[in-house]
């Protein structure tokens, strides 16, 4: 935790002696802004492109399901939801969470690649 503290301090640091250069080096508004405006297209729209371009074509978009493993410590119930049939999470999918005794039946048809948009 304090690491991470620390880095947050180092990077607002840096971010305040950013913003600060051209007034402190007798420059006015202009060269502060020029400056802004060159790091939104050099640093900003680069880091939303390779982020979008990570998300649509190197991620997987509709991963497949893990197989269906009874292990007696996981979807343990002590006490019923307060919604529903009291069996079902609060958001629920059918296709990606089990329950107690499995996948639900005919989910397999609900999978998001198989042609349901």
């Amino acid at each position: 935790m304090a690491s991470r503290l620390t880095k947050l301090n180092v990077a607002v640091q840096a971010c305040r002696r950013y913003a600060s250069q051209a007034g402190a080096g007798g420059h006015g508004h202009g060269e502060t802004a020029k400056v802004w405006k060159n790091s939104f297209f050099f640093i900003g729209v680069p880091a939303v492109a390779l982020v979008w371009y990570n998300a649509y074509y190197i991620m997987p978009q509709h991963p497949e399901r893990d197989e269906f493993v009874p292990y007696p410590h996981l979807r343990i119930r002590n006490k019923s939801f307060p919604w529903g049939d009291g069996n079902h999470s609060l958001f629920h999918n059918k296709y990606y969470n089990a329950l107690p005794e499995g996948y639900e039946e005919g989910s397999e048809e609900l999978h998001p690649g198989h042609g349901h948009h």
